[in-house]
């Protein structure tokens, strides 16, 4: 029995779609960097956090979230298109509730430079500015949180252990520091 030509071309549509699914179900890429995230926390047992904010990038997303007593920002990355694939850092970090600030940073290699972030709570509702100073003098500041979240990022050319980081400041009131570390993450 043979088919006409136009049931071959539709078979061989109905195959082309399904290898397609199959394809995007095997190799990580996600339609939406929601969904990434999603798959991303899952993939290692953690979550489902409750996603606070989302921040660009040039390739990809930062997803600032919360979950039970950890915050977390991940990374998503925009890959053949319109795919979304897992970046790195589900987890974060258990927020201590005794720290004024609580908070930790993250970064990576991407072409010819370093992206960073840091990231964390206000445990403290007195603090109304978090501000970091880089070892190059840069000074960047955020006065609009995430409910209790904040989220800084920069970028760089050079590596450093230290990731160019030399202090981490919360203000309160009229610029008053409340709190202060130097080059410390938790």
């Amino acid at each position: 029995m043979s088919l006409s030509r136009s049931k071959k071309i539709m078979r061989n549509i109905i195959i082309m779609v399904f290898l397609g699914a199959v394809f995007i179900l095997r190799s990580g890429l996600y339609l939406s960097p929601l969904s990434a995230h999603e798959n991303s926390e899952r993939s290692i047992h953690y979550g489902p956090s409750k996603v606070v904010h989302m921040e660009d990038f040039d390739k990809g997303k930062y997803i600032l979230g919360k979950y039970d007593r950890w915050v977390s920002c991940n990374t998503v990355r925009k890959e053949l298109l319109f795919f979304w694939s897992f970046g790195n850092n589900p987890i974060g970090f258990e927020n201590d509730p005794t720290e004024i600030i609580d908070y930790t940073i993250d970064g990576f290699h991407d072409d010819d430079h370093y992206d960073f972030k840091l990231y964390g709570i206000v445990n403290d509702p007195r603090i109304k500015k978090v501000e970091i100073i880089l070892r190059d003098g840069k000074v960047l500041t955020q006065t609009e949180f995430y409910g209790d979240l904040f989220l800084i990022t920069w970028r760089t050319n050079d590596y450093t252990s230290d990731w160019g980081l030399e202090e981490v400041r919360g203000y309160g009131e009229g610029d008053s520091i409340l709190f202060r570390a130097e080059n410390e993450v938790y």
